[in-house]
């Protein structure tokens, strides 16, 4: 009977004993397509069914009604998060594929990965030894389904694809703070259960042609803690070796100082908490941004990120257990009064400063175009190695004194809602509290014309102001003293890019709901002057400033009638207070 057994497992592949095809689309295609959703998830719960080592689960449902699929790898069969809350020699990855649907190379990749997790017990015990494995496949499940050979112009297979955007039209990757839609709402109750150590976002860019078939973005420039920044810096020197081993070397996210001109001089950039690795980065994990050049073949690229992701977790087993102390030293940095010592900088710019690089381009020409007018760049198909400028020495831009504790009161719901989805810790004041506070008065905003993600952000002054406030029972006291710490700044500091206030969900608090007319105001403006006639002095010198105002009586009519105690005082100021003094929360009652 062993005999019989031995001859055929010689005979026959693995997969062939386990009754299920576990050949992809992608390679009975000879690399040129990818599986719709249908069929992804159908291989995926096949192939987990044959392994005991993968689970197949939903973490939740889009607005068309499709699972979110997510499948969890543990050579110890845990598959739950609790297993893997005291961990302290092992780490958790999350690799995710499909946040644009039609940069599909990561879903591919991953599906050869985890049939060899499955099939293959060496690769098994080298990938997973210290490592838990989360592949979500396709994130933006319903733009996967709006299914297509024209999803992406600039791209190089596969021969269909998805779309970039979600059914409601909006970019997963400028949703992880902001969190406006259904499918990134449920990866946060995801993350937040897992909290992983790692995370990895699989997509595909162009913006010229160059030798590459992967760049990467890490954020190593200043907006995450500095020992996992210093850990990150040594992880990229590991990968770019190991991958010019593999002959797929790499370089930086391709993002030119003019578009398609590699000669320009190549930028980088700290990402915002709105993209996925930037996200990772406030909540003290690092993350791995892939961008495989699509103008290389479909097959080519699934395999280069197929290789960085090996890569990557042969990197993480053997660095598991340090990761996994500097995510916790980063936690608790954050969580310490010593953290809001500093200005903490919620943006960070260029300083200007560059240095060398040896950038693996083709050659290209030039070509103003005979029928545009425009000029465009041509791109050979010769190699040409070219000595460019790298941009990437970043400084502070917009920075915070952070406080002890945001209150933010209880009518402003939208606010506590993005607390709770970002597993931000708070309590409850029991009764009225009056209490002083630093906050600013909002002033001459201006929305953003075009609408951006669905919304118009908006910018506006900001002046100070230091006042007693009565919060109400019920406010939120966000005590800084978590380690979600930098998450609370970038969504409650007014001057942060991806604040509430920015993206426009307190819009209310600049529209004045009381006005005056005009009969009433001429005769209070002139027993105003009688009594103060140094006030046209005033407005003549507002007149010669402004000469629009000059010309416009309601303009001045609303000049001095924000002079009258009529005036809505209220009008701009930001409702959340910023607490300095950390006694004055001993005093407060807390709802249990």
């Amino acid at each position: 009977m062993k005999i019989l057994l031995i001859l055929l497992l010689l005979l026959f592949p693995v997969e062939a004993l386990c009754g299920v095809q576990m050949e992809t689309v992608f390679e009975l295609s000879d690399g040129n397509k990818t599986p719709t959703y249908d069929e992804t998830l159908t291989w995926l719960e096949e192939l987990a069914a044959t392994s005991e080592f993968l689970k197949f689960e939903s973490f939740g449902t889009s607005p068309q009604g499709r699972s979110l699929p997510v499948i969890i790898a543990n050579k110890d069969k845990q598959f739950r998060p609790a297993q893997h809350q005291n961990r302290q020699d092992d780490v958790v990855l999350l690799v995710q594929a499909c946040i644009h649907a039609g940069e599909s190379c990561g879903k591919d990749a991953g599906m050869l990965l985890l049939r060899k997790l499955a099939t293959d017990s060496r690769t098994r015990e080298q990938l997973l030894d210290k490592v838990t494995l989360l592949f979500i496949p396709i994130f933006n499940v319903d733009g996967h389904e709006r299914f297509g050979p024209y999803g992406r112009i600039n791209q190089n297979g596969p021969d269909e694809m998805g779309w970039r955007v979600t059914s409601t039209n909006q970019n997963l990757n400028r949703d992880f703070l902001k969190a406006d839609t259904l499918e990134m709402r449920d990866w946060l109750k995801l993350y937040q259960k897992w909290q992983p150590d790692f995370l990895i976002d699989i997509h595909s860019t162009d913006g010229a042609d160059y030798q590459y078939a992967i760049t990467y973005g890490l954020e190593i420039h200043g907006n995450m803690d500095p020992g996992l920044t210093d850990w990150t810096i040594l992880y990229r020197d590991a990968m770019n070796a190991a991958m010019v081993d593999a002959d797929f070397p790499m370089a930086p996210y391709v993002s030119f100082r003019q578009w398609h001109d590699p000669r320009s001089g190549l930028e980088t950039w700290t990402a915002g908490p709105r993209f996925s690795q930037g996200y990772a980065a406030i909540q003290n994990r690092p993350g791995l941004l892939i961008e495989t050049h699509m103008l290389k073949d479909y097959s080519t690229r699934v395999n280069a990120a197929y290789r960085l992701v090996v890569e990557t977790m042969s990197h993480l087993n053997q660095e598991a257990a340090g990761l996994r102390q500097l995510v916790l030293d980063a936690d608790a940095r954050a969580a310490s009064p010593a953290f809001r010592e500093e200005p903490f900088a919620l943006s960070l710019k260029l300083r200007g400063s560059h240095r060398p690089f040896e950038f693996l381009g083709v050659s290209y020409e030039k070509v103003t175009s005979d029928i545009t007018g425009g000029d465009w760049f041509r791109f050979s198909d010769q190699p040409e190695t070219m000595m460019i400028e790298l941009y990437e020495e970043m400084q502070p831009d917009q920075t915070a004194r952070l406080p002890e504790a945001y209150l933010v009161p209880p009518q402003w719901t939208v606010i506590i809602d993005r607390l709770q989805m970002h597993g931000i810790e708070f309590s409850r004041l029991a009764e009225a509290t009056e209490v002083e506070v630093r906050s600013w008065r909002l002033q001459d905003p201006k929305w953003q014309e075009n609408s951006y993600e669905g919304h118009h952000p908006v910018s506006f002054e900001m002046n100070p102001l230091q006042e007693k406030r009565i919060f109400p029972a019920g406010t939120a006291v966000v005590d800084m003293n978590q380690r979600a710490s930098r998450v609370v700044a970038h969504l409650l500091e007014p001057v942060a890019p991806d604040s509430m206030v920015r993206w426009g969900y307190l819009d209310a608090i600049f529209e004045r709901v009381e006005y005056v007319e005009s009969y009433v105001i001429e005769n209070m403006i002139r027993e105003m002057v009688a009594d103060r006639p140094e006030l046209l002095e005033e407005l003549e010198q507002k007149k010669q400033e402004d000469p629009e105002f000059a010309g416009n009586p309601w303009a001045i009519r609303y000049w001095f009638y924000e002079k009258t105690p009529y005036y809505d005082q209220r009008v701009g100021v930001y409702p959340v207070g910023l607490l300095d003094h950390r006694e004055i929360m001993r005093n407060f009652k807390l709802s249990e």
